[in-house]
């Protein structure tokens, strides 16, 4: 949350920079596939420049367009390369349904040329912003662990420097923490005074620290003095695009809008799923071949596991995985210590897995007989964890809230720790994705994925 003014400026900088790039990496794929003369072909001219247009726009309504002091693939490039291959998508289906294709080395060009051009740009940008970047000198009004809390909120976010100058309240408590009685700068009624000696920039007003009849007035008085007001509205981790504001009678009213799990959005999510799935499944076919074998070979048993696990709804399928324990696991399962705190089971070191099981665990490669799952209709792309059905049954109330969708190859679990996560952040996992579900979402969890799964992180 960087001042707006700030904001705008980066925005408007970092969106004219990506539409040049954009521009630039088209005409460059044209050239390196068809020479100069291509320049004058209207296809990839056309579906390059469409295309670059339509990046600048989704880029922009995905809030993309923020120098950050820091490059995050779990933030920044995550969204671009769910961004790009999004658009590379798009492309390639408007191509075929307007029966004119451009080239194959074209499109691959184009689409790879986008995500080293726009990702070397926004590394450029942040490490100068990290030298350049003046911190937004910040005032927060609020009770003391509202205060305390906005505080440390600010202090993690990467995208903006913030200088918090100190906290605002009408009432100091006898037990408030040290640093907030340290850093406590006077009460409401001297804002305007806090504001001239502290040289804020930016005021952020805890909900509920003022009513409606002191908030307005203050609003506008900082405003004329040039200082910009923002509200921690205490929603959580409700996502921004169930978010609306509208009015009624005069009084703001803020609406948070149920999350899109039936209809047309579902009918496009599973129709990436049965498209995803079925190019997984055959790019992935001989990898498979060579895991079964040596599943074979190591101990002469069958290749493939297959488990009741609990689906959308609570219907329970049965779900299909390449076996990486030894034959009788079930059998020895109740003699295990788990390593988590809740129904879900999970070892550290657990004695049962295979040498040969170790490596697919490690590679994901024993999720891959999941793909077929997918395509049956039983699971997802995308989505919470499949869990059996016992793990489920001893599994607090609560954790039926996930069932309102499939359950996905992968997930918010595979990406933000996987399977190192405890029971509750699991499970947190899970319901975020449930109430905040978009096909953005999915897209870029699967642009994670990639990351997640070369460098190996969490799995067992």
């Amino acid at each position: 949350m960087a001042s707006p003014r700030r904001s705008r400026r980066t925005r408007k900088e970092l969106w004219v920079g990506d539409a040049l790039l954009t521009v630039a990496t088209a005409v460059m794929a044209t050239v390196l596939v068809q020479g100069f003369d291509g320049l004058g072909d209207p296809v990839p001219i056309g579906f390059g420049l469409a295309a670059a247009a339509a990046l600048s726009v989704v880029l922009w309504w995905r809030n993309a367009y923020v120098v950050t002091r820091s490059i995050k693939w779990n933030g920044d490039l995550a969204l671009l390369f769910s961004s790009v291959l999004g658009i590379s998508l798009v492309m390639v289906a408007a191509s075929w349904f307007a029966e004119v294709e451009p080239a194959r080395a074209w499109q691959l060009l184009l689409t790879g040329g986008w995500l080293v051009n726009l990702t070397a740009f926004r590394v450029i940008l942040a490490r100068r912003g990290e030298v350049h970047a003046q911190p937004v000198r910040v005032v927060i009004v609020g009770n003391s662990l509202d205060a305390l809390a906005v505080r440390l909120a600010l202090r993690a976010d990467p995208r903006t420097a913030y200088d918090v100058q100190g906290f605002v309240m009408d009432r100091l408590d006898d037990n408030m923490p040290e640093v907030v009685s340290r850093l406590a700068l006077g009460s409401v009624d001297q804002l305007p005074h806090v504001i001239t000696k502290t040289r804020a920039e930016l005021v952020v007003v805890c909900l509920g620290a003022l009513d409606a009849d002191r908030f307005a007035p203050l609003v506008r008085e900082l405003n004329i003095d040039g200082v910009d007001v923002a509200l921690s509205t205490g929603l959580g981790k409700v996502a921004l695009r169930r978010v609306n504001l509208g009015y009624v009678s005069g009084r703001p009213l803020v609406r948070i809008t149920a999350p899109p799990l039936d209809g047309g959005h579902m009918l496009i999510k599973r129709a990436v799923d049965l498209v995803g799935a079925t190019i997984a499944l055959v790019l992935s076919l001989p990898v498979m071949a060579m895991a079964a074998i040596a599943i074979r070979i190591e101990d002469g048993h069958r290749a493939i596991f297959s488990q009741e696990r609990v689906g959308k709804g609570g219907e329970p399928f049965t779900i299909y995985k390449f076996r990486t324990m030894i034959a009788e696991a079930e059998d020895v399962l109740i003699d295990l210590t788990n390593d988590l705190d809740g129904p879900v089971f999970k070892m550290q070191r657990d004695p049962r897995i295979t040498r040969v099981g170790a490596f697919l665990r490690r590679t994901s490669i024993d999720e891959l007989p999941q793909l077929i799952n997918i395509i049956r209709g039983e699971m997802s792309l995308v989505g919470p964890r499949p869990l059996p059905v016992r793990e489920v049954e001893a599994a607090p109330r609560r954790f039926l809230d996930r069932q309102a969708v499939k359950p996905g190859l992968t997930g918010r679990w595979q990406v933000s720790g996987r399977s190192d996560a405890g029971f509750d952040e699991l499970d947190e996992l899970d319901r975020w994705y449930v109430d905040n579900w978009s096909l953005a979402q999915d897209l870029e969890i699967l642009a994670r994925t990639v990351p997640a799964v070369l460098l190996a992180r969490g799995a067992r």
